[in-house]
């Protein structure tokens, strides 16, 4: 089949299956962003910088305030080092894509991030995913596979589901078992630990964990990612991951904004998120009126709803009334678990919660 013919076919097919992304411009109240604390909706006015970095990093690109932050971020989270990438999809994709060689075993959660997913593509590792949060699955695993070099991907909270991992589980798991783990922080980070540390930090994990990952796109309010762990990682992925090494630096200008919102996230004295009220009032008022997935931590809550045709109808309803509310469609998550996913942030206020769960309520009766 030509390529053309293809590429028609397979839009013709998700759009068979309302399943086919759009882009949107979203007007209306925010119940779908990653901007957990507001801070992406702040305006800096930044000093006169370099609008580019010149290359890559190993090139041109490296300057002293890229360090200075990676070093503030290795301190503030508790390890040797950080080396900070252009996003976190490009972070995981660097970190497991050369760090697993040929002979590893990889296990990680059936519900990880496509990017690490992909990681494990791009890398020569075998790769055996475990159902989700099921650490009996993961230890008969370890059982099998003991005396190899043995990785295991997991999540501080979960994109889509918004749970968390059992740290005790994590624990006793790492205490019988020689592994490697390594814990995606994108939705944790700015938000646990007194100045935001993250997940494994709050849970004093640190010491067991090889690496973690931390997105400056989430409660950070900018973009951007880094990789924490030893100071031996930095300089291996300095040598070996190409996403690092054959990619523009990130320019001082975009630096000098993650500056100003590290130093934000460090600073916030009440971490009484009023996100975790709307999140704990919104559960409570939609009791009934369908499956609910959360977490003890993180602000996102998934509402299954199941269908892509009754799950998009529900959002676009959302959307009619200026709700803004993602739907979440096959093939993203399996088919039948098709969910709205909400996520509450520090400048949703009480009425917009209560116009929510009435349009919502109303929604479902409907379709």
């Amino acid at each position: 089949m030509k390529i053309n013919d293809r590429i028609a076919l397979e839009l013709k097919s998700r759009e068979e299956n309302n399943s086919l992304r759009t882009l949107v411009l979203n007007n209306g109240i925010d119940f779908s962003s990653n901007d957990y604390l507001g801070l992406a909706r702040l305006q800096h006015k930044l000093e006169e910088v370099p609008s580019g970095s010149g290359g890559s990093r190993l090139l041109s690109g490296n300057y002293k305030s890229i360090e200075l932050l990676e070093s503030e971020i290795a301190h503030h989270g508790k390890t040797e080092a950080a080396l900070i990438f252009g996003s976190g999809y490009a972070a995981n994709l660097g970190l497991f894509s050369c760090v697993c060689k040929r002979g590893d075993i990889i296990l990680y959660d059936q519900l990880v991030h496509a990017s690490i997913r992909d990681g494990i593509r791009l890398s020569n590792a075998v790769g055996y995913a475990f159902a989700h949060n099921d650490y009996d699955a993961l230890e008969i695993l370890l059982k099998k596979h003991r005396g190899q070099n043995i990785f295991v991907a997991i999540e501080s909270v979960y994109s889509m589901d918004g749970d968390n991992p059992n740290v005790e589980s994590i624990k006793k798991l790492k205490a019988q078992y020689d592994f490697n783990l390594i814990v995606d922080e994108a939705h944790s980070f700015g938000l646990i630990g007194p100045k935001g540390e993250g997940w494994t930090s709050h849970f004093e994990l640190n010491n067991d964990v090889f690496a973690k990952v931390i997105t400056f796109g989430k409660a950070m309010g900018c973009d951007g990612a880094a990789i924490l762990g030893s100071s031996n990682l930095r300089k291996y992925l300095i040598n070996f991951s190409r996403p690092f090494i054959y990619t523009t630096a990130p320019s001082p200008h975009k630096v000098a904004l993650m500056q100003k919102q590290f130093n934000i996230i460090q600073s916030i004295e009440d971490r009484n998120w009023k996100a975790n009220q709307l999140k704990t009032q919104f559960i409570a008022n939609m009791k009934g009126c369908g499956t609910i997935i959360t977490g003890d931590f993180g602000n996102i809550v998934g509402l299954i709803i199941g269908g892509n045709d009754r799950t998009r109808a529900v959002s676009d309803f959302l959307q009619k009334k200026k709700l803004v509310v993602k739907a979440i469609l096959s093939p993203t998550v399996p088919k039948g678990s098709e969910r709205l996913r909400i996520c509450f942030h520090e400048y949703n206020t009480q009425n917009e919660l209560e116009l929510l769960i009435k349009n919502l309520k109303e929604a479902l009766e409907i379709y």
